[in-house]
Order: structure tokens, then C-alpha cells, then sequence
């Protein structure tokens, strides 16, 4: 009896040491699980782009363009001393230094210059290449643009009745975008309806259904009117990707739509800072360039915008 006792004793003892260990195991990993559950978050929460906000009344640094860019109307990013501006009166690439003093350093005409005035509204560079904008909806294209220039004109469905007036990179289709100025080529569409349109660049046509429509009354929750909205540039953000648009024609303004073109933010700009603003970029950290043409005595002007986040 003694011997079936202590044998009793013995299997309780396992039993509970078994049921104390099997409890240690689970508590630790348990507390694994949600350490790691808690980094992932940590992750993914790190992971997520910052948001970027630009005060347009307060630039941080500010350059006098020269007078061959009086009627600047369009610019891109090259490196963190150049950008390559654009103009209306002339199809001449102008590759900008900014320094001290922002200075032409080159001159890349690709259209053979004539007394009249060009109207070239924008530029986009991928990689080798620049896209020049003619307002009536017709692409220069320019390989080697640095170099030794090749340029081929492309002709798209859009005319001088849409007044092609933005052009820019998307980083996420790896596409052009462009903006129209006035008809929107949309049936059942407001006349006051604005589109951009994504061009194709392994195909170098353009995609007939809109990338986005700018809409009037978007704009009814950040004004007490509706605004007359004309777009005169626009950028893709590198880091968040959505889209900035400018509008210089009755109200000087940005507009900054999602990728799927939802109205996000609406921002009011100060015409002493910029008279007739016409071109926006980005460097890849996300600093905002915005330039303006040259008015009644006024010089043209780029400005660079820090982000705020």
C-alpha cells in the first residue's frame, strides 16, 4: 500500500511539473508572438509614406531666372544643381544651373526657330530622353537630349481646342501625363470640366479615356464658390505619388488630387510670389519647385518649397 501511494505521489508531481512547464512555454511564446506582431506594426507603420505639406507664402529659397526664360512655362528636375526649363516663344531645351544665381549653361533648340511665337507649354525627362509639350496637343520627343539630339514629333488626338498646357512623368505607370487647359474632350462632360490624359511611352501614342477629370464642384468644400480652374502644370510626388496641379488662369492656386483623383488639398497662391505661375517639379526627396513667367516689369522667378511633414 505504502509502495502504490508514493507511486500516486509521484504521478500527481509529473503531472502538475508538465502542466507548470507546458504553461511557461505558452507564456513565452505567446509574448513572442506579440513582440513580433507589435514590430510588424511598428514596420508597417514606419513603411508608410510620411504626409508632405507645402506653405506656397513662404518659400525657402528663391531664384531670378534669365531673360531668356521671361516666359518660362515649364520645368524638370535633373539634379540637385540643374533643372531643364522650357519657354513659350522658342523650341529651345534650356539647361538651368542653380546656384547663387541661376544661370543658362545650354541651349538644345529642337524645332527650327521662326519669328512666331512656338507656344511649347511643357517638359518631362525619362531617363535619356525629353518630352517637349506643344499647346496643340503634339509631343516632341528628344533622345540624347544632352548630347547629340534626336528628335521626332509625335501627333496625338488632342488639338489646340484642349490648350495641352501640363506635362509630366508618372513614376508609377511609367507613362506622361498631360493636362488640358480648356476642352476636356469628354462627352456629358461640364464645360468647365478639365482632363488629363496618360501618354503611352512604349507605344508613344496617347490613351483616349482620361486618366482624371478635374470637376468644378470638387472644389466647392475647400471655397465658398466654385472656382474657375484652369490647369497650367502638373507633377507626380515621388514619394506619395499624388498628383499637383497648378491653375494660373482666374485663380492662381494648387490643387493636389490622390492617384485616383480624389481633391485632397487646396492652396491659394500669393501673386506677389508668383505673378503667373507655369511649371512645377519635384527633386526625388520631395522639395517642390514652382516657377513663374515674367509680368509688367516683373522677372521670372523659381522657388523651392521644403516639405513640411
Amino acid at each position: 500500500m505504502l509502495y502504490i501511494s508514493s507511486y500516486k505521489q509521484v504521478c500527481m508531481i509529473a503531472k502538475l511539473l508538465f502542466l507548470f512547464l507546458q504553461g511557461i512555454t505558452f507564456f513565452f511564446l505567446s509574448t513572442g508572438i506579440k513582440d513580433n506582431l507589435n514590430s510588424l506594426v511598428h514596420h508597417a507603420a514606419r513603411s508608410k509614406p510620411p504626409a508632405y505639406n507645402y506653405d506656397l507664402s513662404h518659400p525657402s529659397k528663391k531664384w531670378i531666372l534669365p531673360g531668356d526664360l521671361k516666359e518660362i512655362s515649364g520645368q524638370a528636375w535633373v539634379d540637385k544643381n540643374h533643372i531643364l526649363a522650357i519657354e513659350d516663344l522658342h523650341p529651345i531645351l534650356y539647361l538651368v544651373k542653380m546656384d547663387n544665381k541661376a544661370i543658362v549653361e545650354k541651349r538644345i533648340p529642337f524645332k527650327k526657330i521662326s519669328g512666331k511665337k512656338t507656344d511649347i507649354e511643357d517638359v518631362a525627362l525619362v531617363k535619356n530622353t525629353a518630352y517637349a509639350l506643344w499647346s496643340h496637343g503634339v509631343l516632341f520627343k528628344i533622345k540624347n537630349w544632352q548630347t547629340e539630339p534626336k528628335v521626332k514629333k509625335i501627333e496625338t488626338p488632342l488639338s489646340k481646342e484642349n490648350n495641352t498646357e501640363g506635362l509630366c512623368y508618372d513614376p508609377v505607370s511609367y507613362n506622361l501625363l498631360i493636362a488640358c487647359k480648356n476642352e476636356s474632350d469628354v462627352e456629358d462632360q461640364k464645360k468647365s470640366t478639365r482632363s488629363i490624359f496618360e501618354f503611352d511611352l512604349k507605344a508613344d501614342t496617347l490613351i483616349t479615356d482620361p486618366f482624371m477629370l478635374i470637376r468644378k464642384k470638387d472644389f466647392k468644400k475647400f471655397a465658398d464658390e466654385k472656382l474657375g480652374f484652369f490647369p497650367s502644370a502638373i507633377a507626380v510626388h515621388p514619394v506619395t505619388h499624388d498628383i499637383y496641379i497648378l491653375s494660373t488662369k482666374e485663380t492662381k492656386c494648387m490643387a493636389v488630387y490622390s492617384y485616383k483623383g480624389e481633391l485632397k488639398s487646396f492652396q491659394l497662391i500669393d501673386k506677389n510670389l508668383l505673378l503667373q505661375p507655369e511649371g512645377i517639379c519635384f527633386a526625388p526627396d520631395g522639395t517642390l519647385y514652382i516657377s513663374s513667367e515674367g509680368k509688367h516689369g516683373t522677372p521670372p522667378v523659381l522657388l523651392r518649397f521644403d516639405a513640411g511633414k
